[in-house]
C-alpha cells in the first residue's frame, strides 16, 4: 500500500445539497427530442394569474386550520385550462421523422408544478415529456399509460415552469390526443430536487428502517404515499381479501378525495423511504398513476380503491391483513408519510379507546390513540394505517392534535365500525375485502410473491451509522472525497454484500451526497458489479449514466438492463474515470469505529484495497441493492410451489411471446413489466381459450416479467427479449 494513502486523515462532514434530478414514474424512459424554436410565437406559451400572498394564505389556513384537525397536506392551487395540442402551443417538424408540439407554461412563484391530464389517448409510436428549466424531466409517456378514464397524473416538477413537449410520427398528423385540465401551483415547496415536500418530518418521527421497527419489515412495503388530484398528499396502504387474488385495494381517508372520481388521478408511492435509521430522501420511483375508488363513506371517513396495475415484484409488494374484530388490540403501530416526507412509523404501548370525532363524523366510531409512545403522525399521515402486532389493519387515520412535543390525541376510524356499517356495497369494505363470503373476522397479510418474483432491497448500514461526505486531507489540505473525486488517485469504489440464495440483481440505490457541475463536457458514473469473496475480482456488469441525471443527498435507484447473478458474495460500486474536471461526485458513507464491520473498498493504481487495511478504522457506503430469488429464511431449504402447467415461449423471445396454461387465460389481466416495474407495450397477436400470443416487436431487449390470473390468483414469469 502506497505511503501517501497510509497517511491520509479523514473529516466528515454532513452536506446538504439541494440538486435537481428525474423522476422516473411510471414511465417509459427515453430523452426528449432537441427542437429549437426558429420563431417566437405567443401560443408556444402561456402565463397563469398570478396568486397574491393573500389568496395564498387563505388557501393555506383552508386547507390546513387547525380547527378541524384533519391530517392531509394541501400544497398547491389548482388552475382549471383547457389546454391542447390544437389550441396552443406549437408545432414543429423534424429531421427525425416527428411532428414535435411544445407548450411552456408559467405559474409565477410556484415552487414546483404538476399537470392533470384529460382525454388522455395517445398514438402508438408517440412519446410525451415534461421538462423544466434545470433539465429534469419526466417521459416518456406513451400509448402504455392510456387508461379506460381517459386521465393522467403526474409528480411534479420544481420551479414556476414547465414545458410539455409531444412527439408522434409524422404519418399521424398534429392530433388533439390529450387536454391539460390542471396547472396545480405549489405555494408550500414540496419538491426537494423533485422529491421530498417541506424538508423533514419532525425530529421526534421513527424512521421506518430503524432496528425498532423490525417486527414491521414486511409490513412498510404495504404502505404508500398518495398524491391527490396534484394538490394534497396523504398516507394509504395495500390490503388483502379474502379471495387472496393479488387485487390492489389501497385504503386510505375519504377527505383525502374530495370527489369519487379523483381516484383516477391521484399518484400511489411505495417504498419511499431511507435505507437505515436516518432521515435521508428516499427514491420516489416506484409510483403507479390512477385508481378506481370502490367504496368511501365520508361520516366514517375511509376510502377503498383499486389501482390501475398491480404493484410489479420491484416494488415489493406486501398487502395488509386487517381484523374487524370488537376487541381492541393492546397496543398498535401507524405507518404514514408525515407532511409527505418518507415513511416513519409511530408506536402506542397501550390499547386504543372507543371515541368519536367532531360533530361531522359517526359517533364512536373511532380508535382514540390517548399518546405516541414512539413516533407521531403529523399533516400528511392521514390515510395512515393503525396495525395490531399481527400486521392487521384496524384503522385508518382522520386526524387529532397530535405533533412533536405533544404526542397526544390522534383519531382513527375505526375498521371495525365502516367494515359493514352501510349495506351499500359502495359505502362498505366488506363486499370488497370479503368477496367470497367467508364471515371471517380477520385476514392474514400476505406476500404472493415467492422465488425469482420475491424481491427487497439490501443495505450493510445499521442504526449506528450516519451518512456523511468523507473528506480526505493529505498534510493538512483537503484532496477530495472517499467515496467520490478525489486528487489522491482513486479511481473506483465499491462496496461488499453477502445475500443467501440464487439471487437476482434488478439495480441499486446510491445515497448522492453531492453533485456540483461545472465543466462543459458531460460528466458520466460508470456502475459496476463484481464477483468475489474477498476483493472485487471480474466484472460481471457495467451500466453508464449521466451524473446529471442524478439527485444529491438522497437515494438514486439505478435498474440494471438485464438479470445480474452473482454467485456467492458480490461488490457493487461505481467508476469515477468519466467525471469531468472541476466537476464534483460524493457517494455518502458512514465511518465507523476501528474494528467495526468494514464493507468498503477502494481502487489506487489498480488495485483494489480494503479501507482497513489502511488503517483507517471502517467504512460503510450508503448503498442498497434490489435483489430477488433471495432466500428469505436462510436456515432453511426454500420450499416455493409454482404452477406447473403455466408455459411462456419461446424464451428467449423475439417478437412473439405465447403464453399457455391448463385453465382459462383471461386477456384483460396480462401485463407485461420491465425490471423496474414499467408497464410496457405488447398488443395481443391471437387469442384462444389456454393459448394467447402477445407481440413483442418494438421493444428494447432485456428482461421482462409477464403476469395473469391463474386459478383465481396471479402467476408471473420471467423472459428474455433478443429480437433478431
Amino acid at each position: 500500500m502506497p505511503t501517501t494513502i497510509r497517511s491520509l486523515l479523514i473529516v466528515c462532514t454532513l452536506l446538504f445539497a439541494f440538486n435537481g434530478g428525474t423522476l422516473a414514474q411510471i414511465s417509459q424512459g427515453g430523452v426528449p427530442l432537441e427542437v429549437i424554436s426558429t420563431k417566437s410565437s405567443a401560443k408556444a406559451n402561456i402565463e397563469m394569474p398570478r396568486l397574491s400572498s393573500l389568496e395564498i394564505d387563505a388557501e393555506i389556513d383552508a386547507g390546513q386550520s387547525s380547527g378541524n384537525q384533519l391530517k392531509p397536506l394541501h400544497f398547491a392551487h389548482a388552475f382549471e385550462v383547457s389546454l391542447k395540442p390544437g389550441n396552443l402551443g406549437q408545432w414543429y417538424s423534424t429531421n427525425a421523422g416527428y411532428n414535435v408540439w411544445k407548450l411552456t407554461i408559467r405559474s409565477q412563484g410556484a415552487l414546483s408544478l404538476n399537470l392533470i391530464f384529460d382525454q388522455f389517448e395517445l398514438s402508438k409510436g408517440a412519446r410525451l415529456f415534461l421538462y423544466n428549466d434545470e433539465e429534469e424531466y419526466l417521459g416518456a409517456y406513451t400509448s402504455v399509460n392510456n387508461k379506460v378514464s381517459g386521465k393522467l397524473a403526474v409528480s411534479p416538477l420544481s420551479g414556476d415552469k414547465i414545458t410539455v413537449q409531444y412527439e408522434i410520427p409524422e404519418e399521424f398528423g398534429t392530433p388533439n390526443d390529450f387536454e391539460i385540465i390542471r396547472v396545480n401551483h405549489d405555494f408550500l415547496g414540496i419538491t426537494k430536487s423533485d422529491r421530498r415536500p417541506l424538508g423533514e418530518a419532525g425530529a421526534c418521527n421513527v424512521d421506518v428502517n430503524c432496528d425498532v421497527a423490525d417486527n414491521y419489515h414486511q409490513l412498510k412495503n404495504s404502505v404508500c404515499r398518495i398524491l391527490v388530484d396534484g394538490t394534497e398528499l396523504c398516507s394509504g396502504t395495500l390490503i388483502n381479501n379474502t379471495a387472496e387474488d393479488g387485487k390492489p385495494y389501497v385504503i386510505s381517508a375519504a377527505h383525502c378525495y374530495d370527489a369519487w372520481d379523483l381516484a383516477e388521478v391521484t399518484v400511489y408511492t411505495f417504498n419511499y423511504e431511507s435505507p437505515y435509521c436516518a432521515p435521508l430522501d428516499g427514491d420516489p420511483s416506484n409510483s403507479i398513476s390512477g385508481a378506481i375508488m370502490k367504496a368511501t363513506h365520508d361520516s366514517l371517513d375511509f376510502a377503498l380503491v383499486e389501482m390501475s396495475v398491480v404493484p410489479p415484484p420491484s416494488y415489493r409488494p406486501y398487502y395488509a391483513g386487517w381484523s374487524h374484530s370488537s376487541i381492541l388490540p393492546d397496543s398498535t403501530v401507524s405507518i404514514h408519510h408525515p407532511l409527505g416526507d418518507i415513511k416513519k412509523i409511530a408506536f402506542d404501548n397501550n390499547a386504543p379507546v372507543k371515541a368519536s370525532f367532531g360533530t361531522k363524523y359517526t359517533a364512536n366510531a373511532f380508535l382514540n390513540i390517548k399518546q405516541w409512545d414512539q413516533g407521531v403522525t403529523e399533516i400528511g399521515s392521514s390515510g395512515g394505517g393503525l396495525f395490531n402486532t399481527k400486521n392487521q389493519l384496524v384503522g385508518t387515520l382522520t386526524g387529532g392534535a397530535a405533533l412533536c412535543g405533544n404526542p397526544l390525541n390522534d383519531y382513527y376510524a375505526s375498521f371495525a365500525v365502516y367494515w359493514d356499517y352501510r349495506s351499500d356495497s359502495t359505502k362498505q369494505v366488506k363486499y370488497w375485502l370479503d368477496p367470497i363470503n367467508s364471515g371471517v373476522s380477520f385476514m392474514e397479510a400476505k406476500q404472493f410473491n415467492s422465488g425469482e418474483n420475491l424481491c427487497d432491497a439490501f443495505t450493510n448500514l445499521t442504526d449506528n451509522d450516519e451518512h456523511a461526505n468523507v473528506r480526505i486531507t493529505q498534510g493538512g489540505v483537503f484532496a477530495g472525497y472517499w467515496g467520490g473525486t478525489n486528487d489522491v488517485g482513486i479511481t473506483e469504489v465499491s462496496e461488499r454484500f453477502s445475500i443467501s440464495g440464487d439471487e437476482s440483481l434488478q439495480g441499486v440505490s446510491l445515497g448522492v451526497g453531492k453533485i456540483v457541475k461545472k465543466a462543459t463536457l458531460p460528466s458520466k458514473i460508470k456502475v459496476k458489479v463484481y464477483s468475489g469473496n474477498t476483493l472485487p475480482e471480474s466484472v460481471i456488469y457495467s451500466k453508464e449514466l449521466a451524473m446529471s441525471d442524478l439527485v444529491a443527498d438522497a437515494m438514486n435507484f439505478i435498474p440494471f438492463d438485464e438479470d445480474v447473478q452473482p454467485a456467492g458474495d458480490f461488490f457493487v460500486g461505481f467508476n469515477l474515470e468519466s467525471v469531468q474536471a472541476p466537476d464534483t461526485f460524493v457517494l455518502y458513507q458512514s465511518l465507523r469505529e476501528s474494528g467495526d464491520d468494514n464493507s468498503f473498498y477502494f481502487k489506487l493504481s489498480e488495485t483494489w484495497t480494503n479501507f482497513t487495511d489502511n488503517d483507517q478504522g471502517a467504512m460503510c457506503n450508503v448503498m442498497e441493492v434490489l435483489a430477488c430469488n433471495y432466500n428469505d429464511n436462510p436456515n432453511d431449504t426454500p420450499n416455493i410451489a409454482l404452477p406447473e402447467n403455466v408455459w411462456i415461449y419461446p424464451n428467449p423471445a423475439s417478437t412473439e411471446l405465447t403464453l399457455e396454461s391448463d385453465q382459462v387465460i383471461t386477456v384483460e389481466t396480462i401485463s407485461v413489466f420491465n425490471l423496474i416495474g414499467q408497464e410496457i407495450n405488447a398488443p395481443l397477436l391471437s387469442v384462444h381459450a389456454n393459448r394467447v400470443k402477445l407481440d413483442m416487436s418494438g421493444n428494447t431487449p432485456g428482461v421482462y416479467i409477464v403476469r395473469f390470473n391463474y386459478n383465481d390468483s396471479f402467476v408471473s414469469r420471467k423472459f428474455s427479449l433478443v429480437p433478431y
